[in-house]
């Protein structure tokens, strides 16, 4: 039953939490949106698996600025994972 409320879910667009969650990963990362991410449950939750998961502007800023006042090269999969930039930052500052 489960699997048919998710199909009809995608069927009706995406859900309100969907849709304000990707205007604020939009806000954060200072992207637009995708035409249709309000409507299309499909482009909303491709926007959210990508901006969800990589780690803001401001967080990249903070690591690369810890980086740099310690002579170290902050690591590509960090610069890639909001949580493994997150563990990088605690085990460096």
């Amino acid at each position: 039953m489960a699997e048919e409320t998710q199909t009809e879910r995608k069927r009706g667009g995406p859900t309100e939490k969907m849709v304000e969650s990707a205007k604020k990963a939009a806000e954060r990362h200072g992207v637009a949106l995708p035409k249709g991410f309000d409507t299309d449950f499909d482009t909303c939750k491709g926007f959210l698996d990508v901006y969800l998961s990589k780690p803001t502007p401001k967080a990249l800023s903070f690591a690369e600025s810890i980086a740099k006042d310690k002579g170290l090269e902050l690591p590509e999969v960090a610069r890639n994972s909001a949580k493994d930039l997150s563990a990088w930052i605690d085990a460096n500052k």
